[in-house]
């Protein structure tokens, strides 16, 4: 049962059967005995629920909140939720970002400019896993978690090609390579992706939209759904971010999905802190 549902439930315990329950009041002692038994089980019983009910709804926040009130909390609920990710499928299960001691900065609850969308930032952990030798790691890359819900919010993955990998072009000295199912499943098409985005973040649906940014001066139509991910960057030759409203979420407020490739190494991005969506 959701916390907003209890929360409900307590609102519709009438306030008189708890007053009852704690004012004095002769009248019953005129009434028979199994009368006011019956009468005290009734109260006492509602009491009862209603203690329950607000011990639990407090316990659950409580709970849900000092279990990422730390740096250390924050690392292992990280990782918890990548793990969440790879079960849902949203990230290929060879997705390790263990072994390398991550860095992590608090940041403050904040709202955007209109450049931001005025979108509300809540308090969270970055959990950043870097690599002093870069091409000794396969992965690296960095995910922010609310302190609340304990959800991802915003996560950048970055896979280093194989060393037997053939790259897909060539620009003088660098090479590039597609190796984006080292990510997410190569056959994870734009729908099905945003389709289990919506259903981790809790909302009841998406709608893909134009993609319009002046600064970089683009100008997209709303993708076909039926794309692969994995091919966003065909659709206009270069890096491509995908614009995407959830139902549910912040009104106005867009998130973003983009895949990005470099030389021997490609990315994913997503969530709500890309400075243009």
């Amino acid at each position: 049962m959701k916390r907003e549902e209890l929360s409900g439930i307590i609102g519709n315990i009438d306030d008189r059967h708890i007053v009852e329950a704690v004012q004095y009041n002769p009248g019953p002692g005129k009434r028979s005995p199994e009368r006011i038994t019956q009468m005290k089980k009734k109260r006492l019983f509602t009491l009862a629920v209603a203690a329950v009910l607000v011990f639990a709804l407090s316990i659950g926040a409580y709970a849900k909140y000092t279990s990422i009130a730390t740096p250390e909390a924050a690392q292992n609920v990280a990782g918890q939720e990548l793990g969440i990710w790879k079960q849902m499928g949203l990230l290929s299960q060879d997705v390790n970002l263990e072994g390398v001691e991550p860095e992590i900065t608090e940041i403050e609850e904040s709202v955007g400019n209109d450049y931001w969308y005025g979108r509300l930032f809540t308090h969270s952990y970055q959990v950043l896993w870097t690599e002093d030798k870069a091409e000794t790691q396969k992965y690296n890359g960095f995910v922010d978690v609310d302190t609340l819900s304990g959800k991802i919010t915003e996560l950048f993955i970055c896979a280093k090609a194989d060393a037997d990998a053939v790259p897909v072009k060539t620009d003088g000295e660098y090479s590039f390579y597609d190796n984006y199912g080292d990510i997410f499943p190569e056959d994870m098409t734009v729908d099905r992706f945003c389709t289990l985005l919506a259903e981790y973040w809790g909302f009841s649906g998406y709608s893909l939209a134009e993609t319009v940014d002046d600064f970089y001066a683009t100008d997209y139509e709303a993708i076909d759904g039926s794309t692969l991910l994995k091919d966003l960057n065909n659709v206009t030759g270069e890096n491509y971010y995908l614009t995407v409203f959830f139902e549910g979420d912040q009104e106005g407020a867009p998130m973003y999905v983009q895949i990005e490739q470099y030389p021997d190494y490609v990315a994913l991005i997503v969530g709500t802190g890309h400075a243009v969506g």
